[in-house]
């Protein structure tokens, strides 16, 4: 394979809306080709991003399940919450060992948002930011990374089949790229699936979700 094949090849990977369409057959090769070229600012000739393009439909297996991805968005749940902050802190012993000192501060029973999001150098909380500075008076101010507001959460809870089929969280997300909006946060209980983003892109996400939702 060619350095140029592989990189339209992984250009095409990395869009799942364009594989859908590619799948279908429903996609003008030639005007693709073009979009390519100028995406990726290619220095070659047309037909042979065009041959590479044809080469992948040949012969790459397209190992998403379009139509069950789509069945399984359609049959999702949406629902939002504004007014989130996160808290990132370092990922220390001190800071663990504090950690349960949130649960008593959160009412989750009454709906009070707390997300935690771990990685190997930090640690992240999502909270309602009624209850960010009980939280933040629990931690040592010098282990504390950064606090950002004016956050919403889009929540998502997927239909049966979720877990098992590949492409649903990568159909989201294009979606939402495609769109403009960025993502801060992600975080997945699923069939559960949580997006955290800046609470002007909320609505144009909500919306976007109903589109996908067939809505």
């Amino acid at each position: 394979m060619t350095n140029l094949t592989q990189e339209i090849w992984n250009f095409l990977d990395s869009e799942p809306s364009i594989k859908k369409e590619l799948s279908r057959g429903i996609v003008n090769v030639m005007a693709l080709a073009k979009y390519i070229m100028k995406t990726k600012n290619l220095n070659c000739s047309i037909d042979a991003v065009i041959s590479s393009l044809r080469r992948y439909i040949a012969e790459k297996k397209f190992d998403t399940d379009f139509p069950k991805v789509e069945e399984i968005i359609k049959s999702s749940r949406i629902s939002t919450k504004t007014r989130i902050a996160s808290i990132t802190m370092k990922r220390e012993s001190r800071i663990i060992e504090l950690l349960p000192n949130v649960f008593p501060l959160v009412e989750l029973n009454r709906g009070d948002v707390m997300r935690l999001s771990e990685g190997k150098e930090s640690i992240k909380l999502l909270v309602d930011e009624k209850n960010l500075q009980k939280i933040l008076d629990i931690f040592p101010k010098d282990k504390i990374v950064g606090v950002t507001k004016n956050l919403s959460e889009l929540n998502i809870a997927f239909g049966a089949g979720s877990i098992e089929t590949a492409g649903v969280l990568a159909t989201i997300t294009n979606a939402l790229a495609v769109k403009g909006i960025n993502i801060v946060e992600t975080i997945g209980c699923l069939p559960e699936f949580m997006i955290f983003l800046d609470t002007k892109d909320i609505l144009k996400a909500h919306e976007t979700m109903i589109e996908l939702c067939g809505g």
